[in-house]
């Protein structure tokens, strides 16, 4: 049994999941993180109660409930929050903002961490690289910009989209960037020779995420955009492996399960694509 509560003062823009680590089973170690037009970010914690201290009945006969609290509030950015992510080992959360800035945060403490300044235009797109080492934002300039976590300095930074760029995601082979926007390209970035590897015409309209598969040590990348589709790429060649169709209107976001994909959009509907 779940319970909504109203947690800004304006809309979300992103959200991000901290799940328990494979050692523990205790779902009050799982956290969220979300970002909001009214120029903060905040922190939650899953609750799990028992019903018989709760006086609520569970219709499967499971005994429990589950909470989500606010744990921290956060404040720094200018204007309105764009993207929220938390860092692979899942002691700090970046956020992303209009005032051409990210900022690093401590989960614990909520202090901020780092500001990063180095864009000339809205910052959208945050993404970390799985081991923790660097950090990819991008901005509505078209510029991709790579982090050094351990500097607190610019590694390298990325041009070649036409338009907006407003996802950024790392390949679990650790050398490999993905980046997509409103020039409806997917292009991939190799950080050892920091140029491009790859460019592919995915989408006809703006690209609003993108995902590795993560079950399968990243053999398929997938995406999700404005025209209604969201599609599955094979990481070997680039080449489409399926198109998913079914919603009626813009697709905001998907993920990959083991053997499908989900997708939700405007029409107000979650899909499962196998």
């Amino acid at each position: 049994v779940g319970e909504t509560a109203l947690a800004h003062e304006d809309r979300i823009m992103g959200m991000a999941i901290r799940f328990p680590s494979d050692e523990s089973t205790n779902v009050e170690s799982t956290m969220l993180a979300t970002a909001s037009i009214d120029l903060t970010a905040k922190l939650w914690k899953v609750v799990q109660q028992d019903s018989a201290v709760s006086n609520v009945d569970d219709e499967e006969g499971k005994g429990y409930k589950f909470n989500i609290q606010q744990v921290a509030h956060l404040k720094g950015h200018a204007a309105r929050l764009c993207s929220v992510a938390f860092h692979p080992m899942g002691d700090y959360v970046a956020t992303t903002s209009f005032d051409h800035t990210w900022r690093l945060w401590d989960v614990e403490t909520s202090v901020e961490l780092l500001l990063q300044d180095g864009h000339w235009k809205e910052v959208y797109g945050v993404g970390f690289h799985p081991d923790g080492s660097l950090c990819s934002t991008t901005d509505f300039g078209g510029i991709v910009q790579v982090w050094d976590l351990r500097t607190g300095k610019s590694a390298c930074h990325f041009v070649g989209h036409a338009k907006r760029v407003v996802c950024a995601e790392f390949s679990p082979n650790g050398f490999q960037l993905a980046t997509a926007g409103d020039d409806g390209t997917i292009k991939i970035w190799d950080l050892r020779k920091r140029k491009q590897f790859a460019s592919i015409p995915a989408h006809s309209n703006l690209i609003t995420q993108l995902k590795f598969d993560r079950h399968h040590q990243g053999e398929y990348l997938a995406s999700s955009s404005f025209d209604g589709t969201a599609k599955l790429w094979s990481t070997r060649d680039w080449k489409m492996l399926g198109c998913g169709r079914g919603h009626e209107g813009k697709v905001m976001g998907l993920d990959l399960l083991s053997d499908s994909m989900v997708t939700c959009g405007f029409d107000k509907t979650i899909k499962l694509f196998r």
